[in-house]
């Protein structure tokens, strides 16, 4: 059982490590220009707003870019 809970716990690390440094990446290109984010990231933003429809992220009204704190 201790083995196990420690597997657990290292992909829950793994995972809550991926979080903390993708979601900013993805949600910073909301508040901040396109050029400072390698194209790979730009593109995923692209795709991901076409393919859910998500006018949020495409149209980045102002109150929507004040809840990121930039």
């Amino acid at each position: 059982m201790g083995a196990f809970v420690k597997l657990l716990d290292l992909l829950l690390f793994v995972y809550f490590l991926l979080i903390a440094i993708v979601a900013p990446l993805f949600n910073g290109q909301v508040a901040l220009p396109k050029h400072i984010f390698p194209p790979l990231l730009v593109d995923l933003k692209s795709w991901y707003t076409q393919q859910y429809g998500d006018y949020l992220v495409y149209e980045k009204p102002h109150f929507f870019v004040v809840l990121f704190g930039f």
